[in-house]
């Protein structure tokens, strides 16, 4: 069975601390960016095959 996905829209603001704004976010090494990208991947596709295995139990 073909899945076709006809819109994925993915909204994300990202902003550099700057001398007037108080940096409380903490710089993240390579390793655990990628470490956090998989771990988005594996989110979605989870959940895209959750709805996938409704959709199939209908």
């Amino acid at each position: 069975m073909a899945i076709e996905i006809k819109e994925l829209r993915i909204k994300v603001n990202i902003t550099e601390a700057t001398e007037d704004f108080p940096s409380s976010v903490q710089k993240v090494s390579p390793l655990k960016l990628q470490e956090m990208k998989s771990e988005i991947v594996r989110e979605c596709t989870l959940k895209v095959l959750e709805k996938i295995k409704e959709k199939a139990e209908r």
